[in-house]
């Protein structure tokens, strides 16, 4: 992604990032419940990319329609807000005397919030306790796929929606809902020796009538 720097007279500033690292942070969840329930045996969940093969849908947006004939289970992803972690005084880690080479870094604090939908509540809660279980245990895997810093263990598995509560998308009571909620952290720096940063930096500053 390029983010182009205020500057009338066409110089190159601009300030180039790599891929979006919430984003890459994000799908690893998503790959990782399509790697789990690919590998599990016909009959017995079992995922498929073929929406017409697969016996439980997985994806990062909850379907607009669930359809009472199918007892197919659904299971997605959401990303929670994000908020910085404030590690560190300003979010300045290094700075040289004359303020010209700054690294600034903090940890962002983020969570994903995975929906297991099924039709009788204890086959969501099967679901959903069988992920609670294996968190810990792919950990290496999600953190490696999805470049983060950490995965917090204070993992929430909620209860089964009430009987009678309309699950969104469906049209009938009797579709049951556990949600697990999974705090994860990114650390996020930017250097002022990154490609055009500190151009950027500059001109921006004395755009606003300031100095450096």
């Amino acid at each position: 992604m390029i983010v182009t720097g205020v500057n009338e007279h066409g110089r190159d500033v601009a300030f180039y990032q790599s891929d979006d690292p919430i984003r890459q942070a994000t799908r690893a969840w998503l790959v990782w419940l399509q790697g789990l329930f690919g590998s599990r045996p016909v009959g017995h969940h079992h995922w498929e990319e073929n929406i017409d093969e697969t016996e439980v849908v997985i994806s990062d947006h909850m379907p607009a329609h669930i359809e009472p004939p199918s007892r197919r289970p659904i299971i997605t992803t959401a990303r929670g807000p994000i908020s910085w972690g404030g590690t560190s005084t300003n979010q300045l880690r290094d700075q040289d005397l004359l303020g010209q080479t700054r690294v600034f870094t903090d940890i962002v604090v983020c969570s994903m919030t995975i929906s297991v939908i099924a039709r009788e509540g204890l086959e969501a809660q099967g679901l959903g306790y069988m992920l609670f279980r294996l968190i810990p245990v792919f950990k290496p895997q999600l953190l490696r796929l999805g470049n983060m810093h950490s995965i917090g263990n204070n993992v929430q598995l909620t209860q089964e929606t009430t009987h009678g509560a309309l699950v969104p998308g469906s049209s009938v009571p009797e579709w049951k809902m556990v949600q697990l909620t999974v705090p994860f952290y990114l650390q996020d720096t930017i250097s002022s020796t990154d490609d055009g940063f500190y151009t950027m930096y500059r001109d921006v500053t004395l755009s606003m009538g300031l100095t450096l």
